[in-house]
């Protein structure tokens, strides 16, 4: 498999999806080509959608020879990417581990770099820094509390300012570092990783394109299709679970008020709890300690 990134929870998405041949498949996030590959490999089409050109790049390269066809876009713009109906489609919302690895794209804590956070490079969306160096502070707060969930946010947000403007992500660190003294030890989270989080997740609009993506997805799939989705912290998921429950007619557990209408009854959920990765899988890959798997199949009728 790749070293440009490993592919999280594989053995139980293809355990789900079940790729073969005759089937149609889309990677929502391609990233370093590892799920797709594994699917092509079992015979299936597939439909490798990126916005980011490197990954798009690997993901050709790993993926040669292949029956994969690369398309580069948001997974939001996903039904534009084919007109036959699919068999599986695979949403993981994970930031890569070149992306993170990278210093130039701005998403690592422990080097400095640009502070980019885009996921497209080539796209004429705000910088990270752009972004912090524009907004008042307390629009800064409210994204590092709720896009991060970071408690401390009114504080960091104070030391953004005073600090404008930042260029690099070891200046948005020191920000951080004077809000809240810490030291970084090995194998632990970052202090800083809420911040970052939540400032990537604004500047690339995660949220507003994961709510327009799920029923997009759903649309595309044939029927008894499904829809595998990996999320990486509770507002994905928490979004992810609401969308399923909604299209599916189920409004306990839900966050979100009933709409109106109701949303035509279009899914059948299999995950009734999220799945974690194995313990065995968390040791191996520490990055996905994070990851939760749903599932969900669109109804025959």
């Amino acid at each position: 498999m790749s070293t440009y990134h490993t592919p999280v929870m594989l053995t139980e998405i293809l355990d789900w999806l079940a790729p073969a041949p005759g089937k149609l498949f889309l990677d929502g996030t391609a990233g370093g080509g590892g799920h797709t590959k594994a699917f092509a490999e079992r015979g299936a089409r597939v439909i490798a959608v990126d916005q980011d050109p490197e990954a798009l790049a690997e993901c050709a390269r790993v993926c040669e020879g292949l029956p994969v066809t690369l398309w580069r876009g948001n997974f939001a713009q996903l039904a534009d990417a084919t007109q036959e109906p699919l068999d599986a489609i695979l949403l993981d919302l994970g930031v890569s581990s070149h992306q993170l690895d990278t210093p130039e794209r701005g998403f690592a804590l422990r080097y400095s770099g640009p502070l980019d956070m885009r996921m497209d490079t080539d796209s004429e969306a705000e910088t990270a820094a752009e972004l912090l160096n524009r907004l008042p502070e307390s629009e800064i707060a409210r994204i590092l509390f709720e896009y991060g969930e970071e408690s401390r946010s009114r504080r960091i947000a104070s030391e953004i300012v005073k600090a404008r403007p930042l260029k690099t992500t070891e200046d948005l660190v020191d920000c951080i570092r004077r809000a809240m003294p810490f030291r970084t030890r090995p194998g632990e989270t970052h202090p800083a990783t809420k911040t970052f989080q939540g400032i990537r997740i604004a500047v690339n609009e995660e949220l507003t394109v994961l709510e327009r993506a799920l029923p997009a997805a759903v649309a595309c799939l044939k029927p008894g299709g499904r829809l595998a989705v990996l999320s990486y912290h509770s507002l994905e998921d928490r979004l992810v679970k609401n969308t399923f429950n909604q299209l599916s007619g189920k409004r306990e557990n839900s966050d979100l008020p009933s709409p109106s209408p109701e949303p035509p009854i279009v899914l059948e959920v299999l995950t009734k709890k999220p799945i974690p990765p194995t313990d065995e899988e968390q040791r191996r890959n520490p990055r996905s300690r994070s990851a939760k798997l749903r599932v969900a199949q669109k109804r025959e009728n």
